[in-house]
């Protein structure tokens, strides 16, 4: 069994990754390295393993957490990791704006296109678009909604089948899923339609996309909103009655997202791995070995960004990687949309 601790609360996955033989040996001697991260454990453990392969004196820790939580103990604890790694951009955004982070430039951080970067001190390194995901066994195919409008014309034709069968984030406790509706705020017109049919037909919250399509594969529910695209595309791998949508009225596309933090104990390591990550071997991991969507615009892959750009048509809606991020994590706008966001769901419960 994986080792694990508790940490506030919540449940946090810690895993070492052992030095691995290597041609390599680029450290002198052993030394850690911590990453806090919001990325899945089976998802993250292939680029961790290669890394590891690298740098074999290098004893890497892995330790998976909310993005919630992973901006709680950023932010608010004196023991810092080494390297953070989150898709909740906004929070990801706030850390370098309060102070929490350190600039770092290298040749592989001068590789990534603007957009990608903010101030030397956050960098993306996947895309992760954002989907609706169907259980197939409840529609017949010709009924597939496509975006959100028919999304909202179907459940509105099947509201038996619908009640109690949509599922989204718990804006409450998922950074990510926060960051989602808030982008859905101001980018669509069926975002107050989108609350008010998720209420009305008790839309059942979770914590994570994982918690979602655990819930879609058994068939507790029957669809998924704003499910990460590199999570659904794993379990449709395994699942073939879900079917992975990527919306024709617009698809957000979100970065995952990394920073060293201003208090790491092993800065040159943390360097290591993440210009590792931003490597074109890094990057070719992802693309070979995981779902994630590689950042890098050469990578030749079905997941790389450009194949993502195709197959979502040109109606790509990323959110950027600059101080507009702040409005989202403004604690008085927070909570004027978390506030609306417990009216329409939370009100029926």
């Amino acid at each position: 069994m994986l080792p694990s601790i508790l940490l506030r609360g919540l449940f946090a996955l810690l895993v070492s990754f052992p030095s691995i033989a290597s041609e390599f040996a680029p450290t002198p001697s052993r030394s850690p390295l911590v990453i806090y991260g919001a990325a899945d454990y089976p998802e993250i453990t292939p680029l961790v393993e290669a890394f590891s392969q690298k740098y074999p004196n290098i004893d890497t820790t892995y330790a998976e957490f909310s993005t919630q939580d992973l901006y709680w103990q950023a932010s608010q604890q004196a023991d810092q990791p080494d390297l953070l790694l989150s898709s909740a951009m906004d929070l990801q955004v706030r850390l370098v704006n309060d102070g929490y982070s350190q600039n770092y430039r290298s040749t592989e951080t001068e590789q990534l296109p603007p957009w990608a970067t903010w101030r030397s001190e956050v960098f993306g390194f996947a895309y992760e678009p954002a989907t609706i995901v169907i259980n197939t066994r409840f529609f017949a195919s010709s009924e597939l909604p496509k975006s959100r409008t028919e999304l909202l014309e179907y459940i509105r034709r099947h509201e038996n089948v619908a009640q109690g069968r949509l599922a989204t984030f718990d804006i409450r406790k998922a950074g990510v899923g926060f960051l989602l509706w808030a982008h859905d705020s101001v980018k669509t017109g069926s975002y107050g339609r989108l609350l008010e049919s998720f209420g009305a037909h008790d839309a059942r919250i979770y914590d994570s996309s994982a918690a979602m399509l655990s819930a879609l594969s058994s068939g507790s529910v029957m669809i998924g909103y704003n499910v990460l695209g590199s999570y659904a595309a794993s379990w449709a791998k395994e699942n073939p009655f879900l079917k992975v949508i990527l919306p024709n009225d617009y698809t957000t596309v979100l970065m995952r997202t990394a920073l060293i933090p201003k208090q790491a104990k092993q800065k040159e390591n943390a360097a290591r791995f993440l210009d590792f990550l931003l490597s074109e071997e890094g990057q070719q991991v992802l693309a070979d070995q995981t779902s994630f969507y590689p950042i890098r615009q050469d990578m030749d892959s079905n997941i790389a960004a450009k194949a993502l750009r195709v197959s979502a048509n040109g109606l790509l809606r990323p959110i950027p990687l600059d101080v507009s991020l702040l409005v989202f994590s403004d604690q008085m706008k927070r909570q004027i949309l978390l506030d609306e966001w417990e009216r329409a769901l939370l009100e029926y419960e």
